[in-house]
């Protein structure tokens, strides 16, 4: 029995990382005919989601029951969690906010799980793709947490929007926005001038980060970081953060900010990099 548990450990963490995103999809349904609330839990299933899948692998390795079966459940519930389910997201989102004829609202709002199906299946074909101490492109989870931190924020904005084209960046006439910490109205900052632009930007960026999932770009793997002090009093400031952020009910700012930060450091190593070889 116990031998039973332990080779079916994973297998159940990744069955739940599945169900969570089966459950979002419909919340996401619901939203058509419901209230914001419900796009609103979805993310927070698919944030549960992705926390899990961080878990999952590290338990089978650990207790030695990883294996091809177990990998290629993992895609198939990533496939839901973290492409499927934002790309409906993207859609239910934009749908009826957008003047976008619907044909091209379905291209752009298709991209997470087109790109992610790709994606997980040159993970799982192409050795390079899954024995490199990085990951190359965007991983599917970060892409995710990104659509769903975007448009959490967005339902959340307490910035001024004027005419959708104009945004008062500093919040200075806004009630709501004295109630943030200063910490997250410097964190809210950026994305309200982005983001506040107009309409078109969220879909947009969304479309963008999916491309990546599918690009020869460098991320780094979490696990495989390597403990120094600095990594570590990074992470107590983050878990800080994360905690204050809980108790604001701001978690999507801190997520939008660090997965920001790691989609823009990819990024911006991989330029880096170029200009070297080309400089040489």
């Amino acid at each position: 029995m116990l031998l039973t548990i332990k080779k079916s450990a994973a297998n159940i963490l990744t069955i739940i990382n599945l169900l969570l995103g089966f459950l979002s999809i419909v919340l996401i349904s619901l939203s058509f005919i419901d209230s914001q609330d419900n796009i609103r839990i979805a993310c927070m299933l698919i944030f549960t989601a992705a926390l899990i899948d961080v878990f999952d692998g590290k338990v089978a390795r650990q207790l030695g029951t990883s294996g091809d079966f177990g990998k290629e459940l993992d895609s198939l519930a990533d496939l839901v969690s973290f492409c499927l389910a934002p790309s409906i997201l993207l859609f239910s989102y934009s749908y009826g906010l957008l003047d976008l004829e619907i044909f091209y609202l379905f291209i752009l709002s298709s991209l997470p799980v087109v790109c992610g199906a790709i994606r997980l299946a040159k993970f799982n074909t192409y050795k390079e793709y899954s024995s490199q101490s990085y990951y190359i492109g965007l991983p599917t989870p970060s892409n995710a947490m990104f659509i769903c931190s975007s448009i959490l924020f967005m339902i959340n904005m307490d910035f001024i929007l004027y005419d959708k084209e104009l945004i008062n960046m500093l919040n200075l006439i806004n009630p709501e926005s004295q109630k943030s910490l200063l910490i997250f109205q410097w964190m809210k900052y950026p994305f309200s001038f982005i983001y506040g632009i107009n309409s078109y930007v969220v879909i947009m960026i969304c479309s963008f980060s999916s491309l990546l999932l599918v690009s020869n770009i460098k991320y780094s793997k979490f696990p495989n970081i390597k403990l120094n002090k600095s990594i570590i009093i990074w992470g107590l400031l983050s878990s800080v953060i994360t905690i204050l952020a809980i108790l604001n009910k701001e978690y999507h700012i801190v997520i939008l900010f660090f997965i920001s930060y790691y989609i823009v450091s990819g990024l911006i190593k991989t330029m880096i990099e170029f200009f070297k070889v080309s400089g040489e």
